[in-house]
């Protein structure tokens, strides 16, 4: 099939004299449109296409075995995530009387057909011969045949389709094109307990040319075997490749990673099996990855398991071959969603136990989690997403919407119903709400939706997750960069993280059909403001994750053991002072407060978090701290006199416990304590951007301060009050924040070239 094809090499007669010199066979990955109609295309991909590469491998092993002739055969691959089509100039090349050109586009997905279809008219109409495949067409025609309107579209446009994977099949469509006589149909699965044997099938190829439009040019994907053994409902999988697991030999897996590692120099895969775990030469491929890497070959990889018991040697093998990652088919932590949706084989019960054996491995883990199932409610999903979060404690989560795709058991059971679904197949994407939901409105469904995306990445989740790794720089520093991808991507670009990259680009012209052409003065205009935006978000966007760095970094020994000091006597000194009670009656009181208390006592909030590290900060503190027990008392009288009742009693409650403090002989002892410590830290210890918190007597690294800054700069820009900054003050601060995040990027920038 388009979807995931590779060949075991067939064997055709010769294909006879061609009128044409060359063959030219162009090999386009589509992508959508968003919800304005314009082609998603990013600046850098971070995801590449196997289908692209698999199809790419299957060509070139027919070029190599000069099965068409001696015609010269020329494969050329786009994915249109990453890369511009350049149509204009693919037809140009059809004109060439002396080239045949053959247009495939592959892989298609069903949130991709649209696109497909519209690129397919286009070459059409210039007389390209355009085949179109992928799991749209295949689960189409399988499910429900080939007489629906979409493969009837395609036929009239005489696009020629194809069903099922072509193993031992492509050539013999080739050279069809070649004779000028290709098919409208080509059906390959209608047998799925006969699909082909991918055992000793060609390898894919990678394209240079298409990698250097993704963010990693050592990124690959690689399928080791297809098919999955289990019936969920939602599913394509089981009825495009079967129930039946196939497979390729662990030798040939070898061969592959072996010749990417020296051509391409590959060292990360995503292995897109559907089910790694139910391979039944799982131990003979995870021994074929171990001797690589005892080769000097050290590529790592991340797989799709499924939450069955595997065996005991499973998660230690896949480890020392090199497993970096495992994405697992969650999809709720509700026991009748499950249930509902012929998921018997996830016991939620287990999973937090089977997550520990991964995370004991060393590997991390990556959940997929599917919203709007039959028992899902707005607040029962808020409520299942924090105890992922608390209690199960994935590493990282992909979410999508409930949606029924051709191919699936769901989409024909509902198609036969009548039941209502959104007929536009570009929104079939599992981001949006396409069918009536039993529990949820369309809005409340969305809503539900993007609050998990939020809930699952916001800082202080991923500060736990980050802190439980600091141990293990690799597995740290890969999940940083795995969390500006994913938190760009749904968040800022508002895109799911598998179709996104980095710095989405908009062509005016490639708009689909029924939206408007903006006028170029118009277009630029709107793009300005974006980008204008997204760097605004972007500035924003990195201060948080530099936040996130550094509360959770590995400190050296000297500095954890100097920090544990600090952090031993302020506590002291915080409860002595009963400052946690004070914040707290503040933090009650704040919403009643009229402006003048929370202008006096938001400066001494913040002081409260500072980080005290020598004798002259103590004094320093503590004559500040005995100030604001005078201003309160003496606002206190203002207010009692101007009949604010309640803010006076709150008042009140801050003076009488800054009374109920006696102190006595303590503070000597504490300056004394601060002398000592003076004396013992090094010169050569840096303590940037430490902070205290009074309820948990920590301390901990962030830069709220900065926060502040900006936070109150902001407003005053937003006044026009621009002659309120002074500009030295702000130069300093500049300047301040500059050298941190330069040493963070720095940091981050060494780490991923490292790993």
């Amino acid at each position: 099939m388009f979807s995931q094809v590779t060949s075991i090499a067939g064997t055709l007669p010769p294909a006879g004299p061609s009128r044409f010199e060359r063959f030219r066979i162009v090999l386009i990955k589509p992508s959508k449109y968003d919800d304005d109609g314009y082609v998603i295309r990013f600046w850098k991909g971070v995801l590449p296409s196997n289908t692209l590469s698999v199809l790419h491998g299957l060509t070139e092993d027919v070029k190599e075995r000069r099965v068409l002739g001696d015609i010269p055969v020329e494969v050329i691959t786009f994915d249109e995530t990453a890369e511009k089509i350049p149509v204009k100039k693919i037809i140009r090349w059809s004109r060439r009387r002396s080239t045949k050109l053959l247009v495939c586009l592959v892989g298609v997905q069903t949130n991709q057909f649209p696109r497909a279809v519209d690129l397919a008219k286009q070459f059409r109409a210039h007389g390209i011969d355009v085949i179109i495949g992928g799991f749209h067409t295949s689960g189409t025609i399988n499910m429900l045949g080939e007489n629906e309107p979409d493969i009837q579209e395609l036929f009239q446009e005489s696009i020629s389709v194809v069903s099922g994977e072509v193993e031992g099949k492509w050539e013999g469509i080739l050279a069809d094109c070649l004779k000028g006589r290709l098919q409208p149909l080509y059906s390959y699965a209608q047998d799925l307990q006969s699909l082909v044997d991918i055992k000793d099938s060609p390898l894919p190829r990678t394209s240079p040319k298409t990698m250097k439009h993704f963010a990693k040019s050592s990124f690959g994907t690689a399928d080791t075997s297809r098919g999955c053994p289990f019936a969920c409902s939602f599913c394509t999988i089981i009825n495009v490749q079967g129930r039946k697991m196939r497979e390729r030999s662990p030798e040939s897996i070898a061969a592959l990673l072996r010749r990417n590692y020296f051509a391409s120099g590959i060292t990360f895969y995503f292995f897109t099996d559907d089910n790694f775990a139910r391979k039944k030469l799982w131990r003979e491929t995870f021994e074929a990855l171990i001797n690589l890497r005892e080769e000097g070959i050290r590529v790592s990889f991340m797989m799709q398991v499924d939450l069955a018991r595997k065996p005991k040697d499973f998660v230690r093998l896949a480890a020392k071959a090199g497993c970096t990652q495992v994405f697992i088919g969650m999809e709720s932590v509700n026991p009748e969603n499950l249930k509902a949706e012929g998921k018997g084989q996830n016991h939620v019960e287990e999973y937090q136990a089977i997550i520990s054996e991964w995370h004991d491995a060393g590997i991390v883990v990556h959940t997929g989690y599917i919203i709007g199932l039959p028992w899902d409610t707005k607040e029962q999903v808020a409520r299942d997403i924090r105890y992922l979060i608390d209690v199960i404690q994935p590493d990282q989560a992909s979410f999508f919407m409930l949606t029924p795709l051709p191919g699936s058991h769901d989409h024909r059971e509902m198609k036969k119903r009548g039941e209502w679904m959104d007929r536009d197949f570009n929104k079939r994407d599992s981001f949006h709400a396409t069918i009536e939901h039993p529990r949820m409105s369309a809005e409340e469904w969305t809503e539900a939706y993007e609050e998990a995306w939020k809930t699952f990445y916001s800082k202080e989740n991923m500060i736990r997750i980050l802190a439980r790794w600091n141990h293990n720089p690799k597995v740290y520093w890969n999940l940083m960069s795995v969390f500006f991808w994913y938190k760009n991507a749904a968040l800022i670009e508002k895109e799911h993280p598998m179709i996104a990259g980095f710095f989405r680009l908009k062509q005016r012209l490639s708009r689909r059909r029924g939206f408007a052409i903006d006028p170029l003065p118009v277009h630029l205009w709107k793009r300005t403001k974006e980008v204008f935006r997204l760097f605004v978000t972007w500035a924003k966007f990195i201060k948080e994750m530099e936040e996130v760095w550094l509360q959770t970094r590995k400190k050296g020994e000297t500095e954890e053991k100097w920090l544990e000091e600090i952090q031993k006597i302020q506590g002291e000194i915080w409860q002595a002072l009963r400052i946690a009670e004070w914040q707290k009656t503040y933090s009650s009181a704040k919403e009643t407060l009229p402006a003048r208390a929370k202008a006096l006592l938001d400066p001494f909030e913040e002081l409260s978090s500072r980080i005290i590290i020598s004798r002259r900060d103590l004094n320093l503190f503590l004559k500040r701290w005995e100030r604001l027990n005078v201003r309160l008392q003496r606002l206190g009288r203002h207010l009692a006199r101007d009949g604010e009742a309640a803010a006076y009693r709150w008042l009140e409650e801050m003076v009488n416990l800054h009374r109920s403090i006696r102190l006595g002989d303590r503070i000597q002892e504490w300056q004394e304590a601060y002398s000592r410590l003076r004396e013992k830290i090094p010169s050569t210890l840096q303590l940037p951007h430490v902070r205290f918190d009074a309820f948990t007597n920590r301390a901990f690294y962030s830069r709220q301060d900065l926060e502040l800054f900006w936070t109150n700069t902001t407003k005053q820009l937003k006044a026009l009050r621009l002659w309120n900054i002074r500009p030295w003050k702000l130069a300093k601060t500049l300047v301040k924040d500059f050298s941190l995040t330069t040493s963070f990027a720095a940091t981050f920038r060494a780490q991923s070239r490292t790993d």
